[in-house]
């Protein structure tokens, strides 16, 4: 794996668990629809700056594209999740996110018909796995009204395997930077009249309105870009393992500005995980390394 794209996947984990900090400031003041409609029409205008106006009309012709990535990557997923989140724990919630890459295996191979190779299917397994160490077992229990939340965030996370697949089948002839901008328009178009509908909720304060700005410029406007430059770089499905390193860099980001507590599981999940990574990417050990840890176990 090229040092590249492992330095891509550690941004969208960090931007991407981030996310989850900047919804929790937000959360107190604003309806889940105005900081999701917030997020894509801000990070819509910065990426506007950044690849020009001009750009939107150029991309127009493809709008038809655009729409269904805005639907399943962006609009779908967000609008369902904060559905979920009203009767799910969150731990839940993280645990039901990190399915993306198991729901993306499947799409690939009815879609692309590709085969998925043991090895590949045993580090999802794996990363999964860690996911459920981070979280924690008490995540796993549901109230008697939640199944129905439950089935709702695994709709959300099965959406990103139909985008990410999606833009391997038929959009691959655009820029990462285009791909994000396309579907963030179409994104905010979606999101603007709940939004609107949501507004007399709404209190801008400014803690709230800052967490709102943050998820949008770092979370979204530099992340959803470098998330589709992972996408043409490996494929959907290792892009998909983005969402195992999520709740590592969701604790870690809790723990350094909210005062949470980090849980004595958080070192043996992330292990997990990155064992996962390591074959996902196949990342071999360096030569030394190699020669000494034989040198070793002999």
């Amino acid at each position: 794996m090229r040092p590249s794209v492992l330095a891509a996947m550690v941004y969208c984990g960090a931007a991407f668990g981030g996310s989850f900090l900047f919804m929790r400031i937000a959360a107190p003041d604003l309806p889940a629809l105005v900081v999701a409609f917030g997020r894509v029409a801000i990070a819509s205008l910065v990426l506007t700056v950044v690849a020009g106006p001009r750009t939107l009309r150029a991309l127009a012709p493809a709008w038809r594209g655009f729409l269904v990535l805005g639907v399943f990557m962006t609009a779908g997923p967000f609008l369902l999740f904060a559905v979920a989140e009203r009767s799910i724990t969150a731990g839940m919630g993280a645990i039901i996110n990190a399915t993306t890459p198991l729901w993306t295996v499947v799409v690939v191979a009815i879609w692309m018909r590709q085969r998925v190779s043991s090895k590949r299917l045993t580090a999802l397994v794996v990363g999964f796995s860690g996911v459920g160490v981070i979280v924690g077992v008490d995540a796993l229990a549901l109230a008697p009204d939640a199944w129905l939340g439950a089935a709702t965030a695994l709709v959300a996370a099965s959406s990103y395997g139909i985008g990410l697949t999606f833009v391997r089948r038929r959009m691959m002839g655009f820029a990462p930077v285009h791909l994000a901008l396309g579907q963030l328009v179409a994104a905010s178009v979606l999101l603007l009249p709940g939004a609107v509908l949501s507004l007399p909720q709404a209190h801008f304060e400014l803690d709230s309105s800052l967490a709102v700005i943050g998820i949008a410029i770092v979370s979204t406007a530099i992340a959803w870009p470098v998330l589709f430059t992972i996408n043409h770089a490996v494929g959907a499905v290792a892009t998909s393992t983005v969402t195992f390193l999520n709740p590592i860099f969701g604790v870690l980001w809790g723990a350094l500005f909210l005062g949470e507590t980090i849980s004595p599981t958080l070192l043996g999940g992330a292990g997990l995980v990155f064992a996962s990574l390591a074959l996902i990417f196949d990342v071999r050990l360096p030569a030394v390394l190699r020669a000494r840890a034989t040198a070793s176990v002999d």
